[in-house]
């Protein structure tokens, strides 16, 4: 399993809803689409999970701008042109962030996702998990919100 995760816009685990940490322990991965906002919180989750992530808008460290992890592509903000990279790049899934907005559609056979963010609005906090060929967005503390099979 792999728990995704952006706009976390947090400065320690501590700030993470337990049902974020559950699924992130449970997970052979993480995936952040960026916005950690400290460089003290990216390092505290690549210490304690295997991270893949990108940079986001208000991170002021370095990290790559786009990651391609088992046919996934990261990236922090959307455009109109991540659907046809993905194409080019032959790649199933394209996570991305950005706008706190939990977000999952199938666009020309590319499954497009945005987790949302786990910590910003905590009155709608969520997040994502890629369980096999499936993935299903939950909200924090209440039902699960969206549900799409890969491929």
């Amino acid at each position: 399993m792999i728990t995704v995760i952006s706009d976390t816009h947090a400065k320690s685990l501590s700030e993470l809803p337990d049902e974020v940490l559950k699924s992130m322990e449970r997970s052979d991965y993480v995936i952040h689409a960026g916005d950690f906002d400290t460089y003290e919180f990216f390092k505290e989750l690549d210490r304690n999970f295997d991270l893949i992530c990108v940079r986001g808008n208000c991170d002021p460290f370095e990290l790559p701008e786009f990651e391609v992890f088992e046919g996934i592509g990261i990236r922090h903000e959307p455009d109109e042109f991540m659907v046809y990279k993905a194409l080019e790049l032959g790649l199933k899934v394209i996570v991305f962030g950005h706008t706190h907005l939990p977000y999952l559609e199938r666009v020309k056979g590319v499954v497009l996702l945005n987790p949302g963010s786990p910590t910003v609005p905590k009155v709608f906090s969520t997040f994502a998990e890629i369980r096999g060929n499936e993935i299903v967005v939950r909200r924090v503390g209440g039902a699960d919100l969206f549900r799409l099979k890969i491929g």
